[in-house]
């Protein structure tokens, strides 16, 4: 019992390590705004519209984020997981998003959100993102772009047994995915090649 706890904690620790340095970027943002609000020559409405357009991220990453990894996530449609991230990468501009409209159960939708959340750090210069769920339960993730690539530590966590220990801020994603796809009753593969890669849930 005491050795489960240490492992929920330090899982609890790297995730939110995890979301305060994704969260660092938009919310500097929105600082610097008033900075610039705050200096002589520079226009107000240039500040404003860089702190509106950084706080808008940073609520968007915050609804990813609760969805994700929250309790939200366990009652909430496959449907509106998916309008979230694709709110998200409509605003960021870099990926485009395909994902099928065929509804499935929150726990299935859960986990297909943090699939395609994963696929999208895999593509440094954006891409493209497709999303299968199929009414069985299998669920594809295919992603396309220049460099796609998952990182090696990453591709690791995902394939292999990895003890928390040995994670970081990093690596903890692919970790909690792997674990959520055997917990939801089924396994996680992950496929690369050349520029494409492909997360399947079966």
């Amino acid at each position: 019992m005491e050795q489960d706890r240490a492992v929920e904690l330090i899982l609890i620790e790297l995730i939110s390590s995890r979301i305060c340095h994704d969260l660092v970027g938009p919310v500097g943002a929105v600082n610097a705004g008033a900075e610039l609000m705050g200096e002589a020559g520079v226009a107000d409405d240039e500040a404003l519209a860089l702190m509106r357009k950084s706080g808008l991220e940073a609520a968007r990453r915050l609804q990813l984020f609760r969805l994700a990894f929250g309790r939200a996530g366990n009652s909430v449609d496959s449907r509106s997981m998916r309008d979230a991230v694709a709110q998200s990468f409509e605003a960021e501009g870099k990926v485009a998003l395909k994902w099928d409209d065929v509804s499935i159960d929150p726990a299935h939708g859960r986990l297909a959100l943090n699939m395609v959340m994963l696929a999208r750090e895999a593509l440094p210069f954006g891409g493209e993102i497709n999303v299968i769920c199929e009414s069985n339960g299998r669920i594809s993730v295919n992603a396309a772009g220049k460099r796609a690539a998952f990182r090696p530590e990453i591709e690791n966590v995902m394939k292999n047994e990895v003890s928390p220990e040995a994670l970081d801020p990093r690596t903890v994603h692919g970790f909690f995915v792997r674990n959520l796809a055997h917990r939801t009753g089924g396994t996680l593969s992950v496929l690369q090649d050349d520029g494409n890669i492909a997360l399947i849930y079966v």
